[in-house]
C-alpha cells in the first residue's frame, strides 16, 4: 500500500486534464485521505469557489506554494 504525499488541512494545486496539456489551479485543501489500495493515493479536496468536492489521484496534485502566504 502506498502512502499519501499530502496532509489532510494542506493546501494544493489541482490540474484538470484538458489535452494537449493540463490546466493548473490553485485554492484547494485536502479535506480527506482515501485509501490507496493498489491504485495510486486518493484525495477528496475542496475549493472555496465550489458547493462540491472533488475526489483527486496523487498524479493530479502539487503543493499550492502561494498557499504560504495566505493567511485564513
Amino acid at each position: 500500500m502506498r502512502t499519501h504525499r499530502y496532509a489532510v488541512g494542506q493546501h494544493v494545486s489541482y490540474a484538470e486534464v484538458s489535452p494537449p496539456y493540463d490546466v493548473w489551479s490553485g485554492r484547494y485543501e485536502i479535506v480527506f485521505l482515501l485509501p490507496a489500495g493498489d491504485r495510486e493515493p486518493q484525495y477528496q479536496i475542496r475549493s472555496d469557489d465550489h458547493t462540491y468536492d472533488r475526489v483527486v489521484g496523487e498524479s493530479q496534485l502539487q503543493e499550492d506554494l502561494g498557499a504560504r502566504g495566505r493567511c485564513g
